[in-house]
């Protein structure tokens, strides 16, 4: 991966660089079309972190945000597959409740979980998908089946880190996937933030090095982690590097995939 300096930020720039009319998008700059694969990397000198991403709503910047639950990803469906040899690249589901409404590569990007009965324990990344007729969704892989599956197996689809992100919530959305640096329109493309200093809002009392979890009850917020109650707990965001004002915006240093 090729390595120059970006005299938009003075410091070295890895990755991001784009070919031909999709070169060029600055960390804080959002494109109607993407220009760069989603989920590309972005690594500055001074340890800073970006991955291209996809925008399902209208988000304002300093905010952690996570995929579309609901429109990226599918709970597990209990022996509703087609069975296909090893190899295949081509799988079929059929399941009224998960995958009755699925749209065209809905789930591209995704990745197929193979959690019970022939081939579980495998995952296989999503290419793309056709749309659901009378319930029933194809599946393209990146790469062929390595055990075979049957018609008793049971899958579930996690959605693609980078796609349709909305503002995270500890209920709903809790895939953190990164911090906007910027606001983002609905439907545009840009980088999120997932290592190094960030600036992120605040819900309730942080103190100085505490550590972060996604909030239950702000969107986009950091709330310190609850370590005596379990059920309460939340994905990781990372550590404050001050004490914010509650509602107002910390600093983070994140510690996202």
């Amino acid at each position: 991966m090729s390595t120059y300096l970006n005299a938009n930020y003075g410091i070295n720039r890895i990755g991001g660089e784009g070919v031909g009319s999709r070169k060029g998008q600055g960390i804080y700059e959002e494109s109607s079309t993407p220009k760069f694969d989603l989920g590309e990397k972005l690594e500055l000198k001074d340890g800073r972190e970006f991955r291209y991403a996809n925008f399902g709503a209208a988000v304002g910047a300093g905010l952690v945000v996570s995929q579309d639950v609901s429109a990226t990803c599918a709970a597990e469906s209990e022996g509703t597959m087609t069975a296909a040899a090893a190899g295949a690249t081509e799988v079929v589901v059929t399941d009224a409740t998960t995958l009755g409404s699925a749209t065209a590569d809905q789930f591209a990007g995704g990745y197929l979980h193979i959690v019970d009965d022939a081939g579980e324990a495998h995952q296989y990344r999503i290419k793309s998908n056709t749309a659901a007729s009378t319930n029933a969704v194809t599946f393209t892989l990146y790469d062929g089946l390595v055990v075979a599956v049957t018609t008793a197996t049971d899958v579930a689809i996690t959605g693609g880190l980078y796609n349709k992100l909305v503002g995270a919530t500890g209920a709903t959305d809790y895939i953190v996937s990164g911090v906007t640096p910027i606001a983002f329109t609905s439907g545009y493309y840009g980088w999120v933030q997932t290592r190094g200093i960030s600036t992120v809002l605040a819900d309730g009392t942080i103190t100085i090095g505490q550590t972060l979890m996604l909030s239950d009850a702000t969107a986009g917020a950091v709330e310190a982690l609850d370590a005596t109650a379990v059920a309460n707990s939340h994905p990781i965001v990372g550590y404050a590097t001050f004490a914010p004002d509650s509602g107002g915006y910390v600093g983070v240093a994140l510690q996202l995939p």
